[in-house]
């Protein structure tokens, strides 16, 4: 048995994780619908809009509602007219890949025995499966978080080529920030922390690299920032939908969770045959102020949404901490929704997620007690990591928002643990 373990450890990993690739393309064949389904229209559409040469339409119906980091993934299947299911296909190949990535990243700090044990983990991790047969982000997202920590070891590891490694990381970083605008207040954040820390400590700090990578992401930012700021008048202005999604974060109404819903507050509707709709609880406290808002230009929609969360959060304080509580749990768990039944797919996201946030706190602590200890390259994953989560969780979040930092949390979770405890696949006497 023992030896067993040992050829399957020692073969290649691309082989070792194969048959998850298999898995992966027989979900999006099983779940594949003709029918578009929740955000893929929309990216599809701005795919198309940038083959034609623009990305927003422009004032007044200004739409910047995502970055353009995934329509421009799309852009060469749009262009040559590629079938649907060929695009989720891809999702699961990147998927897979991530897996490899992650796998190739611990290798390099610790032993193949507990990268493949972590590699596993996020292989099996099956609510990361959720958005396989759509043409969303999230799989793209997953495995631009491996390639990151990939791109970081060989950094950290690698004698030769760290100049290409540098800029390698900071163009897959600014990428994913075009691809999920919030890493975009990640980046503005690393630079306002290095800059501190340069200054305080000046030629003892050993951040350099570290801060080429942001400043080469944020570069690759710099003409897609040009353009909204043409298009709007706003600096570092990423996307209009911020607004809203802080509106209703800030919710001051007792027995609302801060959950993201629609104008037609129809999000949690239609979902499950045996749960009643909830628009009408939603239209008693919000329709005649989302009326209003939407009534306007949309970048003033913007505007409007901010004033309203930022006078809720200073007249509700308690509230807004309240129901930044429930949006972190909402990341991890799913819950809780506002006026919404419990189903029981709850209970599958509390398995995994529980242990991940138990190997977190524990590498917190670990990280906290050893901070002079650990490289500099951990400290950006985790400065990463650390950064995104606190601003999804500040605004209303999902789930899906969560997992795509998972293969980040899990290459600092195993060069943590691979410090502290010896790992061995049997028992010694």
């Amino acid at each position: 048995m023992n030896n067993l373990i040992k050829k399957y450890i020692n073969l290649n990993p691309f082989l070792v994780f194969s048959p998850f690739l298999l898995l992966f393309i027989f979900i999006v064949i099983k779940f594949n619908s003709n029918h578009w389904g929740g955000d893929e229209a929309r990216y599809y559409g701005f795919a198309k809009n940038i083959l034609m040469g623009f990305y927003s339409p422009p004032a007044p119906n200004i739409n910047l509602w995502n970055g353009p980091g995934y329509p421009l993934f799309l852009v060469p299947f749009v262009w040559l007219e590629i079938p649907l299911i060929i695009i989720k296909i891809t999702n699961a190949v990147l998927q897979y890949l991530s897996i490899v990535l992650l796998f190739l990243a611990i290798k390099k700090y610790i032993s193949r025995q507990i990268a493949l044990v972590f590699s596993l983990f996020w292989a099996s991790y099956y609510i990361s499966y959720q958005e396989l047969f759509l043409i969303m982000t999230e799989p793209l997202t997953s495995f631009l978080s491996a390639l990151i920590v990939y791109l970081i070891a060989c950094n950290a590891k690698c004698d030769s080529s760290k100049l290409r490694y540098t800029l390698s990381l900071g163009f897959i970083i600014g990428f994913l920030t075009l691809t999920k605008i919030i890493f975009g207040y990640v980046l503005l954040s690393l630079i306002i922390i290095y800059s501190i820390i340069n200054l305080i400590y000046r030629k003892k700090i050993k951040s350099n690299t570290s801060i080429l990578i942001v400043l080469v992401a944020l570069l690759v930012n710099v003409p897609y920032l040009l353009y909204t700021h043409n298009l709007t008048g706003k600096f570092f202005y990423w996307g209009n939908s911020g607004g809203n999604s802080l509106y209703w974060m800030s919710t001051p109404i007792e027995g609302e969770f801060g959950e993201w819903n629609n104008p037609t507050f129809t999000i949690n509707c239609g979902h499950d045959l045996n749960i009643p709709c909830n628009t009408h609880q939603f239209s008693v406290h919000h329709k005649e102020e989302i009326d209003r808002i939407t009534s306007l230009p949309i970048i003033e929609q913007d505007d409007a949404y901010k004033k309203i969360a930022i006078n809720n959060i200073i007249n509700n304080p308690i509230k807004y901490v309240r129901n930044i509580i429930s949006n972190v749990s909402r990341l991890l768990f799913g819950i809780p929704n506002s006026y919404f039944y419990q189903r029981e797919q709850t209970i599958w996201r509390i398995i995994p997620n529980s242990i991940i946030l138990t190997f977190f706190i524990l590498s917190l602590i670990i990280t906290l007690v050893n901070y002079r200890f650990i490289p500099s390259e951990i400290y950006l994953v985790v400065g990463i990591t650390m950064f995104y989560l606190l601003f999804s969780s500040l605004v209303s979040a999902y789930p899906r928002q969560f997992y795509v930092v998972v293969p980040l949390l899990l290459f600092w979770f195993a060069f943590i643990f691979d410090k502290i405890f010896q790992f061995r696949f049997k028992f010694i006497k």
